[in-house]
């Protein structure tokens, strides 16, 4: 399994060291939204964590990941209220999980997603 991370500094370093200390492949690590497009374009990650205030667009992000030929699954960080929770889920999301997660849980939805499992956390439609 292989991870794309797309998020401003420092939630992005935050975001690679939960992974990363768990065992997690991050492929790349991006801090706009045409990077983090080029980087799934070449490392064809099965998840790609996007920071809902990414550079570029979080959701402009989520929406090309979802119209992509072998997509991957989608996390997106932040975004507390219902409403942007759903647009980031309307938008192709496959999960919206908290800037505030602890690492553990992050790296157990990663898992969840490429397993397709459901956590149930914070997917509000």
């Amino acid at each position: 399994m292989s991870v794309v991370i797309a998020a401003r500094e420092p939630l992005g370093r935050s975001i690679y060291d939960a992974l990363s200390e768990r065992g997690l492949k991050v492929a790349e690590s991006c801090a706009a939204l045409e990077d983090t497009l080029a980087a799934v374009r070449r490392a064809h990650p099965d998840v790609c964590v996007v920071d809902r205030d990414l550079p570029g667009g979080g959701l402009a992000a989520i929406a090309a990941l979802a119209g992509h030929g072998r997509r991957p699954r989608v996390i997106v960080i932040g975004g507390e209220s219902p409403a942007e929770v759903r647009a980031a889920l309307l938008a192709g999301a496959s999960e919206c999980l908290s800037e505030t997660i602890e690492p553990e849980e992050l790296a157990a939805a990663v898992s969840a997603v490429v397993g397709k499992k459901t956590l149930g956390r914070k997917e509000q439609r």
